[in-house]
């Protein structure tokens, strides 16, 4: 001003001077009355200009706002005032007055002590120094923050909505996915991603054609067409998993469509109806066994009645010939075929009506034995017959006699399959706690169709020789009864090669331990135990045992669902599972499984098919084997050693 001043006193008119005068004052009033704080500054740092609003909206002193004030006294105000929050004063002031002393453009917010909040813009000007405006934004500011935490809280809801979405997806019993128009994964639930052996967040981004099967993309692409071109659509196929169960799978796909109309992609729901078909195929072969029944019913009289004669004539024939070697190479033969006869109707009976076997600890080489001895003694000339003998004892827990007539049955097969000169081989070992069998020839063979067809009721291929077609269902229902499982190989014109696994079991089972008192045993940390049979009354006594020991206990009625719960839910330390419960997985699939994915968890199986055994430890990872029923002092010692069992993870937790 005072430079401007003396410029006007040099005017020559003195009015001139007067009017100049006025107009500043005029300005002055009018700066004085705008809502915004203004400040000037000239090249050294010291007020020209400072407006009341300085007073009322910067609380500085009106001393503070006289011209000739330097700015560091009015930072160093501010300083002490808390203006600029907590730190060394001097620096405080330091900073600031090294930027003013640029003269750069320069725009900042910053909060008072007070809660009001400022923005304060500098602009230089073209004749030295700088203007300063101070505007009062907290109104705006508490919209912007009113508007943020809006938005904040409703992005919250919408992750929230997103894993409530998610976390239904994942728990209803059905694969979810969601493909865009070019056929590439952007979403998929964890059992749809888990049928591929991947997790959700591995499916995103793939394309169909990279994830899918040949065949089954090659038998839903049309269905995909047909999704993208706009229509509804569903198909029902056969899969084999990557684990090789097959899985009958419905699915459904719903397009996704644009507002104009077209699709952008399309949902894909996919619902495992493999139980289904299986009710309906049980349904089936229910009715199947119902013939059975009243056919065997019929045939049984007569049978056991011709077997009657046969054993009533040999008996004595025996007792009258001296040559030891006729009666042991064709008298004892042709008794023990006539006792296996009269076996066989019971198994007839056994397998239609699902009676129950009279299993016990068999020794597997003395019954596989006695069968190939009766087949040296039949076979023809042509065929040439061999028996592998394990180098060491086996023993299985069965039914000895219905084993030996599937066994004869499968060997007879062996023999019809053969046309001209062949062989059949049998052999016994034991592998991975499991009895192994196997029965070879190098007959006729079968193709695949035929392969999956020969265990059916009432299917044979020898209608005109007298076949019934009962004998391979009755071998495959004992197998499936004594916990097994039978698999046939064959190739046309080369040859067929039958393998029963069953369950080994230890020549000596130990005796129960006597009553005494019970062992001290609780767990230091409340652990969680998963409790799995089929039987709920079952389930309610082992509940209380295990939560008298201090476990929490989570239920499943079946091995699927255990493994389910295994996947889905942290903290489990204990496994105490049956070892037979309906479905395609048993006791023995669960400690498989959880012994190479997680052996930091103890397992512990029961079975109500052992003989005198209490207490049998596994060969394989230490899983321990209690029989029903058991006392709570076996339950805890066998929980004492599968937790204190050496593993990798345990070792290092």
């Amino acid at each position: 001003m005072n430079k401007e001043g003396q410029i006007l006193s040099q005017g020559p008119d003195k009015k001139q001077t007067e009017l100049a005068t006025e107009r500043l004052l005029m300005i002055e009033a009018g700066l004085a009355n705008i809502d915004q704080a203004m400040t000037i500054f000239d090249q050294e740092l010291k007020l020209i200009y400072a407006n009341s609003r300085c007073h009322d909206l910067l609380g500085l002193s009106y001393e503070l706002m006289t011209p000739g004030t330097y700015l560091g006294d009015i930072f160093r105000y501010n300083a002490l005032a808390g203006e600029y929050g907590v730190g060394d004063i001097e620096e405080l002031i330091k900073v600031r007055v090294d930027a003013a002393m640029k003269f750069e453009v320069h725009t900042v917010e910053r909060q008072r002590p007070n809660g009001v909040y400022l923005r304060v813009s500098g602009q230089p000007l073209s004749i030295g120094g700088f203007a300063t405006i101070y505007t009062d934004i907290t109104e705006q500011r508490q919209r912007e923050l009113k508007q943020e935490t809006l938005i904040a809280e409703r992005t919250r809801e919408l992750r929230l909505s997103e894993e409530r979405l998610r976390l239904i997806s994942n728990e209803v019993p059905a694969g979810i996915a969601y493909l865009d128009e070019n056929m590439v994964f952007q979403f998929a639930n964890t059992r749809f991603a888990r049928s591929y052996n991947r997790t959700p967040e591995e499916m995103i981004g793939k394309a169909a054609e990279e994830l899918l099967a040949k065949t089954t993309y090659e038998t839903a692409q049309d269905h995909f067409d047909m999704a993208i071109a706009g229509q509804q659509s569903e198909f029902g196929m056969q899969i084999t998993l990557m684990d090789g169960r097959e899985r009958y799978i419905q699915t459904y796909l719903h397009p996704d469509f644009r507002r104009d109309g077209s699709a952008r992609g399309f949902y894909v729901l996919s619902i495992n109806i493999t139980r289904q078909r299986q009710a309906e195929a049980a349904l089936s072969q229910a009715q199947k066994m119902e013939a059975v029944g009243r056919l065997a019913s019929g045939i049984a009289h007569d049978f056991n009645n011709l077997l009657t004669i046969i054993m009533g004539n040999l008996r004595p024939l025996s007792e009258q010939i001296d040559d030891p070697v006729l009666k042991a190479d064709m008298i004892e033969p042709a008794l023990r075929a006539a006792r296996r006869g009269a076996g066989l109707t019971e198994q007839l009976l056994a397998f239609a009506r699902r009676q129950p076997l009279m299993p016990k600890i068999t020794e597997m080489n003395e019954a596989v034995q006695s069968v190939a001895k009766l087949m040296r003694s039949t076979l023809p000339e042509n065929i040439e017959f061999s028996y592998l003998e394990p180098t060491t004892k086996i023993y299985a827990f069965l039914d000895r006699s219905q084993f030996e007539s599937s066994l004869l049955n499968l060997a007879l097969n062996a023999q019809q399959a053969i046309t001209r000169n062949g062989r059949i081989e049998i052999s016994l070992a034991a592998s991975e706690n499991k009895v192994r069998i196997q029965i070879k020839d190098n007959g006729i063979g079968m193709d695949e169709t035929l392969v999956r067809k020969i265990f059916d009721p009432f299917f044979t291929t020898k209608e005109n020789e007298g076949g019934t077609g009962l004998g391979l269902s009755m071998t495959q229902s004992f197998i499936e009864q004594s916990k097994g499982e039978i698999t046939v190989n064959s190739v046309p014109d080369e040859g067929t090669d039958v393998i029963i696994l069953l369950p080994a079991v230890a020549q000596e089972m130990e005796k129960r331990e006597e009553a005494g008192p019970e062992p001290e045993f609780r767990l230091d940390t409340p652990q969680i135990a998963l409790l799995v049979d089929d039987e709920e009354e079952v389930r309610n006594v082992l509940r209380r045992d295990l939560v008298s020991l201090g476990f929490g206990v989570l239920e499943s009625d079946n091995a699927e669902n255990a493994l389910e719960l295994l996947d889905s839910v942290e903290g489990i330390s204990l496994i105490l599972s049956d070892i037979a419960m309906p479905g395609n997985l048993s006791g023995y699939d669960i400690a498989n499984r959880v012994c190479e994915a997680r052996p930091d968890i103890s397992v512990i199986l029961m079975t109500g098919h052992a003989d005198d055994s209490t207490l049998v430890t596994s060969n394989k990872n230490n899983v321990q084997i209690l029989r029903k029923p058991f006392v709570l002092s076996l339950l805890k010692n066998a929980i004492a050693v599968a937790i204190s069992s050496p593993s990798p993870d345990k070792e290092t937790a």
